[in-house]
C-alpha cells in the first residue's frame, strides 16, 4: 500500500512528531513546494490546486532566512501511550 505524507509547515507541528523535510510552505498561500525548488513558481505539492489570483510571493526565490516561507515536514502519528499507564 501506497502512503502519502500529510506535510504541514514545521512551526505548526510539535517536535516530537516532525518526520523528514518533504518541501517548502509559503505562509502567504499555504501550499506546500517540492523540497529542491529554487523559486515560487509552477505546481506545488499539496495545497490549492488553482488560485483565483497569484500569491504575493510568485516568482521569488526560496532564499533562506527569509521569513515568508518555512520548511514543510512530514506529521508523523502522535506517540502511544505507555503500557504500564493505566487509565483511571
Amino acid at each position: 500500500m501506497y502512503r502519502n505524507p500529510d506535510p504541514a509547515p514545521a512551526s505548526r507541528v510539535a517536535p516530537e512528531r516532525r518526520g523528514a523535510v518533504l518541501g517548502k510552505f509559503c505562509r502567504a498561500c499555504g501550499t506546500v513546494y517540492p523540497k529542491f525548488r529554487g523559486r515560487h513558481a509552477g505546481k506545488p505539492l499539496h495545497g490549492k490546486d488553482h488560485i483565483a489570483s497569484p500569491c504575493s510571493h510568485e516568482g521569488d526565490p526560496f532564499d533562506p532566512g527569509a521569513d515568508w516561507w518555512e520548511p514543510a515536514v512530514e506529521v508523523l502519528p502522535s506517540p502511544a501511550a505507555p503500557a504500564d499507564a493505566a487509565p483511571s
